[in-house]
């Protein structure tokens, strides 16, 4: 998160549910944003088209029946959560999701099918539209955010690229030049600008010249060879420095429809996957590659356009500097306990998360995320795979939750303003280290503090989207009641989402299909995967010594229970008895200390900054 240019806005109260809105969606769509705060991967009208899909999944024998129950749950949770979904019912919803054992599956099917006209896409993204105008114009941030994440997410499943609309908020509320903004009228003008409409797309590479062997097929990929780029093409201001090499072609592929250039480009993309990956059952020394450039023509503008290709569902993660990287391996060898099964295990999934990272294919990158979370995760006889899977990982899961919350919040803080930060947390009484983790902690937490909150509320000043950010966790911290009801939240989420990843790695497998938010769920089984995987070597590597993946494992479904325990235990925070929320799996050792530690650096004369690894968190690494 980070408070960008709005020198063009002519800041008044009536303004400052639209520069809310600007900076949540900024937000929203940024990478590297922590999972809690991206948008959800399903909302209602798609949980709706979920359940149908699964029924004919269930009906086509390549899904097990189970799996609908757990669907139609986050389906009617979803909608009982959503007043603009509820809105536009003509029942209530338990009339159209039918969770009685016994029921008929044709009635329930035809329910569900009646839901999904009710909650058609189009006519949900309109009620969306026209309920975000009256909560900015109102200034109500809590259904500001409510309806902006469904915004996102209905776009983003209606094809919409994620890059488009950051590169178009950016555009239009936060670029140095443009109009004025001087009231919430030019919010319709935004609105405008994002809604989806379909255009016809043709894209052109630069291919290696080995694609000229199977020109004969290319055709029916829409696939063409040239020689030279069309001459409009070619001196169009786009083309300059888009050159093909010696042992390079030109190739355009046509017949390309979607909403905007980056979409457009990865479909385009996917052709040519689809093609090399054909070319290699028959020639396997060599692939066909293109360059990640390409050229786009669109039906409705004037002149191409270059594009670059987007990052992948898997670069969006934590990295470390390459130096910090070779320090934290050469900590690894050398402590790591597991030995054995364990540790072949361990370079197994490390062996998966690397081709997960060199393949740009999303199928293959999401097969690959579960294949390691298999391995990774200890089995036993009992219960279904996925309830075993489940449960082994929802203690990693949750357990660091209030943590990763309050550290993003306190880099949050750092990036803003590290002064006043510094001069706030300093007030925090109860601490003689710096500890900035527990302090911001304790500010957010307790009472007591509710005048130092005030001081920061009011520094914040047109940073809405921090103050809210600030003010949503202090009034979830300062009481354990809502603190569990976060987490126990939170926990059935996961779980949800731990079974979509699992069942749509089994319809790639045995249909070949895929759905459109599979690029969420990788970001989400990747992120999963890091967690797990950065806890068991921190329980290894430290005081514990956990020398198998089980004793991990049950290390932390012990501390897992420990910390509920402690939560139940607590009937208001204090500055000692807090703590725990922001625990580590194993907070005395060198590694943990040394390698997880915040570190953020910020040029004083520019204001840039730039905010590398801190602990608990696998979105770690900004720019």
């Amino acid at each position: 998160m980070k408070f960008k240019n709005i020198k063009r806005w002519k800041l008044s109260p009536a303004l400052d549910g639209m520069l809310f809105f600007a900076q949540r969606l900024d937000e929203l769509l940024w990478d590297f944003a922590l999972d809690t705060h991206k948008p959800p991967a399903l909302i209602a009208p798609f949980l709706c088209k979920e359940a149908l899909d699964l029924i004919e999944d269930i009906e086509a024998e390549l899904i097990d029946p189970q799996s609908l129950k757990s669907v139609l749950e986050e389906l009617l949770w979803s909608v009982q959560n959503d007043p603009i979904a509820k809105s536009l019912l003509d029942l209530p919803i338990e009339h159209y999701v039918l969770l009685t054992e016994g029921t008929k599956p044709a009635e329930q099917k035809l329910r569900l099918e009646v839901l999904g006209r009710t909650l058609e896409r189009t006519r949900y993204l309109h009620a969306c539209f026209d309920n975000l105008c009256i909560q900015i114009d109102q200034c109500e941030k809590k259904d500001i955010d409510r309806t902006t994440r469904a915004i996102v997410t209905t776009l983003v499943n209606m094809g919409v690229s994620k890059r488009i609309l950051h590169q178009k908020t950016n555009e239009f509320f936060f670029a140095p030049a443009g109009p004025e903004i001087e009231s919430t009228d030019a919010l319709r003008d935004f609105l405008k600008t994002i809604y989806p409409f379909d255009h016809h797309f043709t894209v052109y590479f630069i291919v290696s010249t080995l694609i000229s062997s199977v020109e004969e097929s290319v055709a029916q990929f829409r696939i063409q060879l040239l020689k030279e780029l069309p001459a409009e093409i070619a001196s169009s201001k786009a083309a300059v420095g888009f050159v093909k090499g010696a042992e390079e072609v030109y190739v355009r592929v046509t017949g390309i429809r979607g909403s905007d250039i980056y979409s457009a480009h990865e479909k385009a993309a996917s052709k040519l996957d689809n093609l090399s990956d054909l070319f290699t059952l028959f020639y396997h020394q060599k692939k066909i590659e293109w360059q990640p450039r390409a050229l786009i023509e669109q039906c409705c503008l004037d002149a191409p356009v270059l594009v670059t290709l987007s990052n992948g569902a898997m670069e969006k993660a934590f990295d470390l500097r390459p130096e910090m990287a070779s320090k934290e391996l050469n900590r690894l060898l050398r402590n790591f306990a597991a030995r054995g099964t364990s540790f072949d295990k361990f370079n197994r999934v490390a062996d998966l998360h690397g081709i997960c990272v060199s393949s740009d294919v999303v199928d293959n990158q999401l097969v690959n995320l579960w294949t390691a979370l298999e391995t990774l995760v200890p089995t036993h006889t009992g219960s279904s795979k996925i309830v075993k899977m489940s449960d082994a990982m929802v203690p990693f899961l949750v357990t660091s939750y209030i943590k990763r919350l309050v550290q993003r919040f306190h880099h949050d803080l750092v990036v803003w303003n590290r002064w006043t930060t510094k001069e706030i947390l300093s007030k925090v009484p109860g601490f003689k280290k710096p500890e900035t983790l527990h302090r911001t902690l304790a500010l957010l937490s307790m009472g007591e503090h509710e005048a130092l909150r005030n001081e920061l509320y009011a520094k914040l000043k047109d940073f809405h989207l921090l103050r809210f950010r600030a003010f949503q966790l202090s009034e979830m911290l300062t009481s354990p009641i809502k603190v569990k009801q976060a987490l126990v939240t939170h926990e059935t989420k996961v779980r949800w989402q731990i079974r979509r990843i699992y069942r749509t790695r089994n319809l790639i497998v045995h249909s070949g299909r895929k759905p459109t938010y599979i690029h969420s769920l990788i970001e989400n089984g990747h992120d999963y995967l890091d967690q797990i995987l950065f806890d068991v070597m921190k329980l290894s590597c430290g005081e514990y010594r956990a020398s198998s993946l089980e004793q991990a494992f049950e290390l932390a479904k012990v501390r897992y229970q420990r910390f509920f325990t402690e939560l139940e235990n607590v009937t208001a925070f204090t500055s000692q008895n807090c703590l725990f929320l922001c625990q580590d799996l194993d907070t005395l050792t060198d590694f943990v200390n040394e390698a997880w530690a915040t570190e953020t650096r910020v040029n004083d004369n520019t204001g840039e900054f730039k905010v590398l690894p801190f602990s608990g968190n696998s979105n770690r690494h900004f720019q």
